[in-house]
């Protein structure tokens, strides 16, 4: 008499056990190289923001021109001086139109939101509110922001650098601003400096105008 061959029970339950292994290891090694990918992918962007934001700072500080009634400022941690602002009005047909009027930029840290940011104000805004105020945040998770100052000692006739730049010690613009920015761990970025020439800065210009960027390991 032929017997029939077929699974036990015991043998059904090793069976299925295997395949659910089986199943949850490629499922975790699926969502591990997901979940690198995205990591990957949100460090690129958000290098390329760095980059591309540093960029268009030391373009506008490139841009800076002296204006008597406001004056090129700077702190440890902030800076702005006068600009070309963009001001949206309607036309006579209704319509919008862009022009541009002498306003401010302002570049600075805000604490709160441990980012730099950027704030403009057109030209009649600037006296009514002379400080300041919240601004847009263009790079986060920052730990550290500062700005240097470049200028040409008469003295000695070298170049140095200051921490601030007051309306009170200085009529004038820098030769050249120096931005650096130390990030927090969980960025996985490492410390960031970029040094930008200005062409109207006052003084004999003895360096190649242009921006010199460097990024270096952080400091243990």
């Amino acid at each position: 008499m032929a017997l029939k061959k077929g699974f036990t029970f015991i043998e059904l339950l090793i069976s299925i056990t295997i395949i659910s292994l089986v199943g949850v290891a490629v499922y975790s090694v699926f969502a591990n190289g997901i979940t690198a990918w995205r990591r990957g992918n949100k460090n690129r962007t958000y290098a390329r923001n760095i980059r591309l934001t540093t960029e268009k700072v030391a373009r506008e500080l490139r841009n800076a021109f002296e204006f008597s009634n406001i004056a090129f400022e700077g702190t440890e941690d902030s800076i702005m001086f006068p600009a070309l602002i963009a001001v949206e009005s309607e036309s006579g047909e209704g319509e919008t139109e862009t022009h541009y009027e002498i306003g401010r930029l302002a570049f600075f840290y805000d604490k709160k939101e441990d980012a730099l940011c950027r704030e403009e104000k057109a030209y009649g805004e600037v006296f009514e509110e002379e400080e300041i105020g919240k601004g847009e945040a263009l790079i986060r998770h920052l730990r550290k922001l500062e700005f240097e100052y470049c200028y040409l000692d008469n003295a000695t006739g070298t170049y140095k650098w200051k921490e601030d730049w007051k309306k009170e010690e200085q009529d004038s613009i820098p030769q050249a601003v120096k931005i650096k920015m130390v990030f927090k761990k969980k960025a996985g970025r490492h410390d960031f400096e970029k040094t930008v020439f200005i062409p109207m800065g006052t003084g004999e210009q003895k360096i190649k105008l242009g921006s010199i960027t460097t990024e270096k390991t952080a400091e243990q």
